[in-house]
């Protein structure tokens, strides 16, 4: 029986490794195929003077907030945020990187052991070296999801 618990245990992980990359490769290959056709597109169809993109409306809340409100209602919140940047301002609980090397901020919620997780864009190293726990930020986040309970975003820089 402990074997087969611990085959299950290997499988859901694996599936868990798995579902990640392939979230990551979707996402980086969804943004170039998609900045690439609205560039092309742009400056085709655009005079000079109305060369710069839309920009995407920007949805402000707190970390605190965040987590509040997809504890009440998750679908309504994504809803609420899907097409949107989702500015987070909040405190930093921790400054840390994942399995893959990439920056993680977390941020403080009502609940100390699930912190609202933003995963940054690599440009932003510089600006994440210098920051220290406790200080107030301002993420801005292409996409936000729940995970495990607690808010996540993706493609996150510092404002």
């Amino acid at each position: 029986m402990k074997k087969f618990l611990k085959w299950i245990f290997y499988i859901f992980v694996g599936l868990m490794v798995i579902g990640y990359f392939a979230g990551k490769k979707e996402d980086g290959n969804t943004s170039t195929s998609s900045t690439q056709t609205s560039q092309s597109t742009s400056a085709a169809n655009a005079s000079p003077a109305e060369a710069t993109p839309p920009q995407k409306p920007v949805y402000q809340t707190t970390a605190r907030k965040l987590f509040n409100d997809y504890d009440e209602n998750e679908v309504a919140v994504d809803e609420q945020l899907k097409g949107k940047l989702i500015a987070v301002t909040g405190i930093v609980q921790s400054i840390d990187k994942d399995f893959t090397d990439s920056i993680v901020i977390s941020l403080k919620t009502d609940n100390q052991f699930m912190p609202a997780r933003m995963d940054m864009k690599d440009s932003e190293k510089a600006t994440a070296m210098g920051l220290k726990k406790g200080k107030q930020v301002v993420i801005i986040c292409e996409r936000m999801s729940r995970v495990v309970g607690s808010p996540s975003g993706r493609k996150c820089v510092f404002n």
